[in-house]
């Protein structure tokens, strides 16, 4: 579903002629990936302090980028302040059929980000209640689990 959105919020940011937003969204999305990337790659070659450290960057990472900036800064730019500035200008009528569902879209994934940000909480308070230790990935399937059931 957010995939869905996400690449709708892109084609539609195209269409629209915003396609600053889109191009300012999209590198905010994956800047909490690496850490995340760096973070899977030390757990699986058992490097656990690298992976606690990594994963605490991801967790900074997505409360700063995604939970502030995101909706503190894109959102109140592309809601707000885009209507008073074109409305100063009359050069040019910023059609309401563009403005209401793009920002639809980023407002899901908004919400998105909220669904994700419970998901990242539980796995921070469960590293918390281990002592550091960094718990397995419970979205994944284990590659070897099925492999001796006969």
């Amino acid at each position: 579903m957010w995939q869905l959105s996400f690449s709708l919020l892109i084609v539609v940011s195209y269409i629209c002629r915003l396609s600053r937003p889109g191009s300012v969204i999209l590198p905010l999305h994956d800047a909490s990936d690496i850490f995340l990337e760096i973070g899977k790659m030390a757990k699986y070659s058992s490097c656990e302090w690298l992976a606690v450290v990594a994963f605490l960057l991801f967790v900074a990472s997505w409360i700063l980028l995604l939970l502030i900036v995101f909706p503190f800064w894109i959102l109140r730019s592309i809601s707000y302040e885009i209507a008073m500035i074109l409305d100063k200008e009359n050069k040019r009528i910023y059609r309401t059929s563009y403005y209401y569902p793009f920002n639809t879209l980023l407002f899901s994934l908004l919400v998105f980000h909220i669904y994700w940000w419970v998901l990242i909480y539980r796995m921070l308070v469960k590293q918390i209640q281990s002592r550091g230790h960094v718990g397995e990935d419970v979205r994944s399937d284990s590659e070897g689990e099925n492999d001796h059931e006969d």
